[in-house]
């Protein structure tokens, strides 16, 4: 079973039911297509130059490069406005689990905060 040539399928991306007929040009690698109008495209049968993998320290630093010239898709501004943010919930929910530490104190005791340090060790 033959491949499809790639030029066949950007066609008939192209293009779809208005084509008439395929004719493969082998010489420069494409596939011509004749449409019903009367038009001829063509497409390459090659895809094009590898481009060269990056390696995740390069990927980083450049991620990291672009980020510190502010070309990243996310600026350096929402990034300081996000940290603000969860700096201030962080900190909202360290006052209400400390508050509901101390109410557990006043109602309990010391014995109720020792007996939620001797559950977590159990477990």
């Amino acid at each position: 079973m033959a491949s499809i040539p790639l030029g066949e399928d950007i066609l008939l991306a192209r293009h779809g039911a208005s084509i008439v007929k395929f004719r493969q040009d082998r010489k420069n690698r494409m596939t011509v297509a004749y449409l019903r109008d009367g038009a001829i495209d063509s497409a390459s049968n090659l895809i094009a130059a590898p481009v060269p993998a990056l390696t995740p320290a390069a990927s980083f630093s450049q991620g990291a490069v672009r980020y510190l010239n502010d070309e990243a898709e996310v600026g350096r501004g929402e990034v300081r406005s996000l940290v603000k943010i969860s700096l201030g919930f962080s900190a909202v929910m360290g006052i209400v689990f400390g508050g509901l530490v101390l109410a557990l104190y006043k109602i309990g005791g010391n014995e109720a905060i020792q007996s939620l340090t001797y559950m977590g060790a159990s477990q």
